[in-house]
């Protein structure tokens, strides 16, 4: 049981980061159960898309808000650990934003959890300090 759980874990959590990877948001929302344990922790008053979310539509703000104002300058995932249900995606990414054309990146873990062949349980583990900096460049200007 415990090899078919870790097994069901990871072939979840790799198509979840392949559909966003290629843009898909749709296709990854799919694996997501509803409701869900979402939480991006950091300023939600400067960067409206932290914080908690519950369910599709609120997952699909996220990347809607987040894609609005941010321009990928890189992603790199360099580990998977699966314990079970539970998984530790590491990796690094570089973000722009957009209106203060100021980059920022941090290391990240995110913490997932899959039940019944979904994604119950996302937490993003990341410098959101660092963030919060970048989105300040604006008043600062």
């Amino acid at each position: 049981m415990q090899n078919i759980t870790r097994s069901t874990t990871l072939s979840v959590v790799e198509e979840f980061l392949q559909q966003l990877g290629s843009g898909e948001i749709e296709q990854a929302i799919t694996l997501l159960a509803e409701p869900l344990d979402w939480f991006t922790p950091g300023d939600t008053d400067l960067i409206p898309w932290m914080g908690r979310r519950s369910t599709h539509t609120e997952v699909r703000d996220f990347f809607r808000q987040a894609n609005e104002n941010l321009t990928p300058e890189k992603f790199d995932i360099h580990r998977i650990v699966v314990d079970g249900e539970f998984a530790i995606t590491l990796g690094h990414f570089q973000y722009r934003v957009d209106a203060t054309g100021a980059s920022f990146a941090s290391d990240f873990a995110l913490e997932l959890q899959v039940t019944n062949g979904l994604i119950t349980r996302y937490h993003m583990h990341e410098d959101s300090y660092a963030i919060s900096l970048a989105f300040l460049a604006r008043i600062r200007r």
